[in-house]
């Protein structure tokens, strides 16, 4: 796994992040749930539904992004950070390019539960192009 980082410090957020993305390279399905808060939703493009929400329904899709990421190499990149003062801090944009055979990019937009709650992943946007 590889990362390019747009700047030296990695915020908290960017960390939980980044920590996504190693437990599902491990097969850590207990620590990827953890990651999540009670509410959370996944929004993704593989089902009829094209959302997954709730712990047990991210807990099936989870088992599935941990198959389908095995063996596979990534190369990450963080999003460009925003330097306004009102850029959304529990926001991070992340672009993965995944390579096993060929490759395939994908967009991961990871968004935080509330300021002054345990950080939890509050809603992941994932879509591929």
């Amino acid at each position: 796994m590889t990362y390019d980082l747009q700047e030296e410090i990695i915020k908290p957020n960017e960390s939980l992040v980044l920590d996504y993305f190693q437990r599902v390279k491990s097969g850590d399905l207990s620590g990827l749930l953890n990651l999540f808060s009670d509410d959370s939703i996944i929004y993704e493009p593989f089902s009829k539904s094209k959302y997954v929400t709730g712990k047990s329904e991210i807990e099936s899709f989870l088992r599935i992004v941990i198959m389908a990421n095995a063996g596979m190499q990534q190369e990450i990149k963080i999003g460009k950070r925003e330097m306004k003062a009102r850029a959304n801090e529990n926001r991070v944009v992340v672009l993965v390019t995944f390579y096993k055979g060929g490759s395939i990019n994908g967009r991961f937009t990871f968004e935080f539960a509330r300021p002054g709650s345990n950080k939890r992943i509050h809603v992941l946007a994932i879509g591929y192009g």
